[in-house]
């Protein structure tokens, strides 16, 4: 991919001086954004063609979007990229397809016209492009994300029909620094792994791990995402995945948000299953259920008024809302009135920082592990030195031990 790269700028070095394009040579740090947009380019190109013949890319042109600084636009998408564009797109080079997008759009449809949204500019490998992923012998795994991506995202509350929040620009602290360098050093570490498969559709290169955080504050959310493990299915993980050559173990902390509220309390936590509600009348079959109107009780800012949605796929209807949350204050009378207070995603930034030093750790014991919101994966002959890290890494954060449960192919 490099050596497509160097081919395609010898070109346009050549076209632009052929064609007297610049009347001055650039300064050092636009020749440096010049490369990198064009590199940017071609790696889209070359990947969507190689995920998808003749798939295509959208963009945008708009000045708008261009001129706008922003954490999370990469530095190939500046003023500049509408001009490499066009000469990538010249007949003489001819290595992009090219349908610019426009402003907005109208069509007359009886009476009166109909004015629409903008249309993006949509690109595609074209012509000695196409040629040269063969020539130069491009595959998927030469092409990975820019180390300038934004890793820290910090996202506003959602809009309606759940979806997730628009992003947020935001001031550097000390605080954001230290999250990005954690996040930095564990993807460095995962970017070497050697991780492998037996499924269709992973992308290997989908490794690099980016922290989500929600409703505009850092102290809520913080989950890891980005990883093509996580998009797998829990069996599909377990049977087909590899970590260094072998099949890897989730190791997985339970009745995590119960445990960090009783850890903040500093209160004493009742034995056994933290979901099991039978002494109060109310099965061990309809754990499942119970944990669901617990995870909601936590998460909402008001008491409950009706069932869960997919509580009552085990919580038949002759327990009523109130007996179940009659049941579950006896349960946990130390905490229950930390319910209702919308702590979820405030318990999720304490879990997510107890898995990044979880990460870290077991980097540091030179084990790959990859996590899965509040589980990891790890090589399976790593499974008891990973408990033990969750287990020391989870007491020192809350002051309890936790269970770690491990499932297997």
């Amino acid at each position: 991919m490099r050596n497509l790269i160097k081919d395609v700028m010898v070109q346009l070095d050549g076209y632009e001086l052929f064609m007297k394009e610049r009347k001055r040579k650039r300064s050092e740090s636009a020749q440096k954004i010049y490369e990198l947009t064009v590199e940017a380019i071609l790696c889209d190109l070359v990947y969507r063609e190689l995920e998808q013949p003749r798939g295509r890319v959208h963009l945008s042109q708009s000045n708008q979007v261009l001129r706008k600084a922003s954490r999370y636009k990469g530095k190939a998408m500046g003023k500049t990229l509408p001009f490499i564009l066009k000469v990538m797109s010249s007949l003489e080079m001819g290595f992009i397809k090219l349908i610019p997008g426009k402003a907005k759009f109208s069509s007359s449809e009886g009476s009166p016209t109909i004015v629409g949204a903008g249309k993006q500019t949509i690109i595609a490998a074209d012509g000695s492009l196409l040629r040269n992923i063969d020539t130069f012998g491009v595959s998927v795994t030469d092409i990975g994300r820019s180390e300038d991506e934004e890793t820290i995202l910090l996202r506003g509350k959602k809009s309606k029909g759940d979806q997730p929040g628009p992003l947020i620009e935001y001031k550097d602290t000390e605080e954001t620094d230290l999250l990005r360098q954690q996040l930095t050093e564990i993807n460095c570490w995962l970017a070497q792994a050697d991780l492998d498969h037996d499924h269709d559709d992973v992308k290997l290169t989908d490794r690099r791990l980016r922290r989500i955080f929600n409703n505009g504050d850092f102290q809520q959310g913080g989950r890891l995402y980005g990883g093509f493990w996580q998009r797998m299915k829990h069996s599909d993980r377990l049977t087909w995945l590899y970590i260094d050559g072998d099949t890897p173990v989730e190791l997985d902390y339970g009745q995590t948000a119960l445990l960090i509220l009783y850890g903040l309390e500093d209160a004493q936590v009742p034995s056994g299953d933290l979901y099991d509600l039978s002494e109060f009348g109310i099965p061990a079959t309809c754990r499942p259920g119970i944990k669901k109107v617990i995870q909601a009780s936590i998460n909402s800012e008001k008491p409950l008024k009706r069932m869960p949605m997919g509580a009552r796929t085990t919580l038949p209807k002759t327990f009523s809302l109130n007996q179940v949350m009659d049941a579950i204050h006896k349960k946990h009378p130390l905490i229950s009135h930390r319910f209702n207070e919308g702590l979820g995603l405030k318990l999720m930034r304490a879990e997510s920082d107890i898995l990044i030093e979880v990460l870290l750790a077991l980097k540091n014991q030179k084990i790959v592990a990859l996590p899965v919101h509040d589980a990891v994966l790890v090589n399976g002959n790593y499974e008891q030195e990973a408990k033990a890290v969750m287990v020391e890494t989870f007491k020192r954060h809350t002051g309890l031990v936790p269970e770690v449960t491990a499932s297997y192919a």
